[in-house]
């Protein structure tokens, strides 16, 4: 998989490469911007979240596949609130809601 940033006329602004690397994005699910416009990605097969920069260098990786705090199963859904929270929702098995501040 990869990610492409366009304008809204469609010219390429960006492109990230999600495997190799060290990044190995599995399966994006959903991504949105912190903001600082980095790029945060909620990873289906992974079980977690990776924040890239704004050129796609990979900053952080959050998480890993379990059922305790601070792990995913599934990850899906991703988003940041203006004050820099970090919201992350899996599915599955643990039906989890987690906010890191």
């Amino acid at each position: 998989p990869c990610m492409l940033v366009l304008t809204l006329e469609g010219d390429k602004l960006h492109s990230l490469i999600t495997r190799g690397e060290g990044m190995d994005v599995l399966r994006p699910y959903f991504f949105c911007f912190d903001s600082l416009n980095n790029f945060v990605i909620s990873d289906y097969d992974s079980h977690s979240i990776r924040v890239f920069s704004p050129e796609g260098n990979l900053l952080h990786t959050i998480g890993r596949e379990g059922h305790q705090p601070g792990m995913f199963y599934c990850t899906k859904g991703v988003a940041v609130t203006p004050n820099r929270r970090l919201v992350c929702v899996s599915k599955n098995v643990n039906y989890c809601l987690q906010i890191f501040c």
